[in-house]
């Protein structure tokens, strides 16, 4: 594992951050400004998430390939 992966936060940590970024922009209290820095943040979470669940599904894919063979 890199420097860079170790302080990555894991999926279940993007997950809960996604939440919480959800409740505060449903909030009709959070500012434009913070709504599209909090949207910004989001998308790169998204990103972040959809890469982990691509891999993970790498692996299981080949893991079942070496178990039928």
């Amino acid at each position: 594992m890199t420097e860079i992966e170790a302080n990555e936060p894991n999926y279940e940590e993007m997950i809960s951050e996604l939440r919480e970024i959800a409740r505060k922009l449903d909030n009709p209290n959070t500012s434009v400004e913070e709504a599209v820095k909090l949207h910004t943040r989001g998308m790169e979470l998204i990103s972040k998430c959809e890469a982990f669940l691509a891999k993970a599904e790498l692996t299981i894919t080949e893991v079942h390939g070496e178990q039928t063979e």
